[in-house]
């Protein structure tokens, strides 16, 4: 018997998502992830300087902000031919470091631990479930950890502050690295910060992963998807210090191989857009939306590399660095971020050691008459591109693809899943009513769906779990 279940929204993420999978002899046989925002700020930005994207695409997202920041000055720099200092670079890439160990640290305490945690401390948490398997100490200790976490990331945020004068949103990353210098002061403030948190990581978060993953083994096998992996790099290309992580790989069924940019297109078939094409490159087309479109459902587009689907994230970045050969699952996910935030914090220590006190990076740009530029750069959840074109000193094209993006595209006209909706094809769902591997599944991407405008449908309920 077919059965059809529908939650909206999922929650414990960023932003807001459908899902609705069709589940027969207690397994998952289709599924679709729908994200129910719109995102509009490539059209905001059009007729406006560009230099105002470093602070308008921040506000695409409250949790990663910083990447957007990010990709933005990059974009900038490739289309004024700057490049920029070492100092500047290290000191843009110490910001990164911060927003990467405070997405971590959240993520896997506040959205993950209660799938497999019941915190009973918490009176405005309520579980969805009832498949609890940790012993009593170890699932008391981890409900400690997740109070203690709070502080923790928000240390991390405070990190990002000394530097980028606020977080989220900050005023800090721009073109050339970072709009201020680093005193002394700063960097000593921020090096005991970060012995704060590399403690927390070593002694807590990663023994809580391990714990969590010792009872819940089946989530080895499930939520692999297709197995493809991507990243555009990230802590690489250093003059002096090389690449401190992972420089741009792909990875499919054929090996590894060294990423091409040439072979990113985004396709619309079940998307909320139209465009002249259905298929283009990031660098050619902004599609307009159309919630009138027949057969989509959802805003979410759907890129492709080389045609096919890719996965982007911790895990991708670990495995194509060399640094964890486990496996592809969902646990092998949630894991991976915990390692990867003690990678995060090794690496902020080498290149805060790199910096010297009272370097000014900043100069006066002149903007060109016309111009385009893309920066593509690995952020928390994996890979992020931001594309923009300029006219008579003015924005006149502005394209972005996010790491959610990629990981929970629609399906394509050649049949592909999206990443996400791959990896939920054969899940076993033990209660229909309660179908807590669902969201263990998808949570183990990290969605950030609130990379977008929410479109309101008056009427609407504002969560439902619906088995038809």
């Amino acid at each position: 018997m077919s059965k059809r279940i529908v939650i909206n929204p999922l929650t414990r993420i960023s932003g807001f998502m459908e899902i609705d999978v069709t589940v027969e002899n207690n397994q998952v046989v289709d599924a679709k992830t729908k994200g129910n925002l719109f995102r509009g700020f490539e059209q905001m930005l059009i007729g406006r300087s560009p230099f105002d994207s470093v602070y308008f695409t921040q506000r695409i997202c409250g949790i990663c902000s910083a990447a957007h920041s990010m990709a933005s000055s990059l974009a900038l720099e490739d289309a004024l031919k700057i490049v920029p200092m070492e100092q500047g670079k290290y000191l843009r890439d110490i910001i990164h470091c911060c927003e990467f160990l405070q997405n971590h640290i959240r993520h896997f305490y506040q959205y993950t631990a209660p799938d497999f945690v019941k915190i009973d401390q918490n009176s405005l948490f309520q579980a969805d479930h009832d498949d609890f398997r940790l012993p009593p100490e170890i699932n008391d200790r981890i409900s400690r950890h997740y109070f203690e976490s709070l502080t923790i990331s928000r240390l991390a945020h405070q990190m990002l502050a000394v530097l980028g004068g606020k977080a989220p949103h900050n005023h800090g990353v721009f073109i050339g690295g970072i709009t201020t210098q680093a005193t002394a002061e700063k960097v000593v403030h921020l090096d005991s910060i970060l012995q704060k948190i590399s403690a927390f990581i070593d002694e807590s978060m990663i023994p809580d992963v391990y714990d969590i993953a010792r009872y819940y083994p089946e989530y080895f096998q499930l939520g692999r998807g297709y197995g493809n992996l991507l990243t555009y790099g990230s802590f690489n290309n250093y003059k002096e210090l090389g690449t401190l992580y992972v420089d741009p790989l792909v990875l499919t069924a054929e090996g590894m191989q060294v990423f091409d940019e040439s072979k990113i297109q985004e396709k619309i078939d079940y998307s909320y857009f139209t465009a002249m094409e259905d298929t283009y490159s990031p660098r050619e087309a902004a599609p307009m939306p159309d919630m009138d479109k027949s057969d989509a459902y959802s805003w979410v587009k759907a890129p492709r590399y080389n045609g096919l689907p890719f996965e982007v994230g911790p895990l991708a970045r670990l495995v194509l660095s060399g640094l964890y050969n486990n496996g592809i699952s969902a646990m092998d996910r949630t894991i991976a971020r915990a390692l990867e935030a003690k990678k995060i914090a090794e690496i902020m220590k080498v290149l805060l050691q790199q910096i010297i006190p009272g370097i000014d990076v900043q100069k006066k740009y002149e903007l060109p008459e016309a111009a385009s530029g893309r920066g593509l750069v690995d952020t928390t959840r994996g890979a992020l591109g931001h594309w923009l074109k300029v006219k008579d000193k003015k924005i006149s094209f502005y394209q972005i693809i996010t790491p959610s993006t990629w990981d929970f595209s629609t399906r394509d006209e050649n049949g592909y899943y999206g990443t996400a909706e791959a990896a939920l094809i054969g899940t076993p769902i033990q209660n229909p009513e309660k179908p807590a591997e669902i969201g263990r599944v998808l949570r183990s991407f990290d969605p950030c769906m609130s990379c977008a405008t929410h479109v309101y449908t008056p009427g609407k309920q504002v969560k439902t779990i619906k088995v038809f």
